[in-house]
């Protein structure tokens, strides 16, 4: 079963908002104007994906990109290994089809489904002309689906890549109580555009930074790690004294990120062989994050990393104690861990 947000990429000629309407990646924008925007071309299962899958007389648009590649890729092996897809919003309650035979389940917080002119409709969050509405990024994030998990005691929340202005709709929307977990993933790789409303209603002991090494964006911002210590949970564990200095020791609030919980060493290359010859004077080019192509040098100017190995953070609980590790260094370290009882 394939669960998403409900929107699509398409391929129509953006325009900005105006007579109450206007064109964006996403499909058409409806509403009376900033922040009641409102897009209502969503997917709801296969059926849509192949119903925008080619353009009408009345529509001139259809499903385009990478994105619409994977859906049909996804429809085309439903009854083959897939069985639906299946559009889901925080008006659902609990994640439908799910049945974990154990004390677990998993509350869809969202996103937040509204109504326009009497259909299902999904928040238009980003400005209005038409650069925006030719990316509009604010909002295909914010259209995140947001999960909590929870296994017995335990509350785990996945933020997706939420947003300011997404945080402010889901505040709006849903009691804050409702995102107080004790493990939280930081909300798009550690972005700093986030409400500290929201971190504070999360509170989490734990915080988890996903962040790929080979991106442009430099997550996790150092804001964002600051702001996930002090607006998460403390936890004491006996006392540490000396010099008539007393304090409490605590094991929380923690921090992973893939970011920092690997470093690598760099040699200089001794030198570069094809086969059984030896190259001398060797000029090497690097190929970049998204193919871009990176500086032309001499072999003796580079410098190369063996065992490059990003970050890797593990959780595991039983309801109770979660314990979560990182890789250490050195070969065959395997994880260094904390753990907590709720």
């Amino acid at each position: 079963q394939v669960y998403h947000g409900g929107l699509g990429r398409f391929d129509g000629t953006p325009t900005a908002f105006s007579n109450k309407k206007g064109m964006s990646q996403l499909g058409p924008v409806v509403g009376t104007g900033s922040p009641d925007l409102f897009v209502t071309s969503l997917l709801d299962g296969f059926s849509d994906v192949r119903k925008y899958s080619r353009k009408t007389a009345s529509r001139n648009w259809k499903l385009s990109g990478s994105y619409a590649t994977w859906l049909k890729g996804l429809e085309k092996l439903q009854g083959k290994g897939v069985g639906n897809l299946q559009r889901i919003h925080a008006g659902m309650g609990e994640l439908p089809n799910f049945n974990s035979g154990s004390n677990c389940s998993v509350k869809i917080l969202g996103p937040i489904e509204e109504t326009f002119n009497g259909e299902p409709a999904l928040r238009y969050i980003d400005n209005t002309n038409v650069r925006s509405m030719k990316s509009p990024s604010l909002t295909r994030n914010g259209i995140s689906t947001v999960q909590r998990i929870d296994i017995g005691k335990v509350r785990i929340l996945m933020t997706g890549d939420l947003n300011f202005r997404s945080q402010a709709l889901l505040l709006n929307k849903i009691p804050a109580t409702e995102f107080k977990c004790h493990v939280g993933k930081a909300c798009h790789h550690g972005s700093e555009d986030v409400s500290t409303t929201f971190l504070q209603a999360m509170s989490p002991l734990a915080t988890l930074f996903s962040s790929g090494d080979n991106e442009t964006h430099a997550h996790p911002r150092a804001k964002v790690l600051g702001m996930a210590g002090s607006f998460s949970q403390t936890m004491a564990s006996g006392h540490t004294e000396f010099l008539g200095l007393s304090e409490p020791k605590f094991k929380a609030p923690l921090i992973y990120s893939t970011e920092l919980s690997r470093s690598i060493a760099l040699y200089e290359p001794d030198k570069l062989t094809k086969g059984s010859q030896t190259i001398s004077d060797a000029t090497l080019s690097s190929r970049g994050a998204g193919d871009r192509k990176g500086p032309e040098m001499p072999v003796k100017e580079w410098l190369l990393a063996d065992n490059l190995i990003y970050g890797l953070i593990n959780v595991r609980t039983d309801g109770e104690r979660v314990v979560i590790g990182v890789l250490k260094e050195g070969e065959n370290a395997g994880f260094q861990t904390e753990s907590f009882k709720v």
